[in-house]
C-alpha cells in the first residue's frame, strides 16, 4: 500500500509581517512549515516519476509552453520567448497586444481530485499515482501566532506552499 503518514500532512502556518505598522490581515505573509521527510520524498517523486511523464505526456496535455517548474525552464526562459514572439510578429503587423494574467493564488484554488484526474493521465507506475492520492487526502493545517494555536483545519483545496508545485503542472496548464 502506498501511504504518507498522516504527521507529514499537516502544515504549521506562522504569519509574518510584510510591512512594520500592522493594520489588517493583509499585512501578514502566511509561511507554511512542513516536515522535512515531506519535501524530501516530493522530490524523489518529482525526479524520478513525475518529470519523465511530463517530458513525455500523453497530447491531451501540453507543456510546450511552460517554463517554470521544470528541470530547464526559468522566467528568464519565459522571458526570452515571449520577446522572440512579439519581435516575429513585429516583423509582420504593426502592433502586437500581449496579454499578462497573473495566477498568484493558482495554488489557493486547486481541487484535489481535479489535480488527480490530471496526474492519472501521465505515464507513472500505479502506486506512484496511489502515493499522490494518498498525498493528498487528509492533509491540513494549524496557524500559530503569538504563542496561540489555531484549530487544525482540512484542506481538499489547495497545494500547501512549500510542496513541491511540479505536481500541480497538469492542472494549471490545462
Amino acid at each position: 500500500m502506498s501511504s504518507v503518514p498522516v504527521q507529514w500532512k499537516l502544515a504549521w502556518i506562522r504569519p509574518i509581517p510584510k510591512v512594520s505598522a500592522l493594520n489588517q490581515h493583509s499585512d501578514y505573509r502566511p509561511i507554511s512549515i512542513t516536515p522535512v521527510l515531506t519535501h524530501i520524498l516530493e522530490k524523489m517523486v518529482v525526479r524520478q516519476y513525475m518529470y519523465p511523464a511530463i517530458l513525455n505526456a500523453p497530447a491531451t496535455l501540453s507543456f510546450s509552453d511552460q517554463f517554470a517548474y521544470r528541470p530547464t525552464g526559468s522566467t528568464t526562459a519565459a522571458i526570452i520567448t515571449i520577446l522572440h514572439r512579439v519581435t516575429h510578429l513585429l516583423a509582420t503587423n504593426r502592433y502586437v497586444i500581449v496579454i499578462a494574467l497573473d495566477f498568484s493564488k493558482a495554488y489557493d484554488t486547486v481541487r484535489h481530485h481535479t489535480l488527480l484526474n490530471k496526474i492519472a493521465e501521465l505515464d507513472i507506475p500505479d502506486y506512484i499515482y496511489n502515493w499522490l492520492i494518498d498525498f493528498f487526502t487528509g492533509h491540513s493545517h494549524q496557524t500559530h501566532y503569538g504563542g496561540s494555536v489555531s484549530q487544525i483545519q482540512c484542506i481538499s483545496a489547495n497545494i500547501i506552499q512549500g510542496s513541491v508545485p511540479l505536481l500541480m503542472l497538469p492542472v494549471l496548464l490545462t
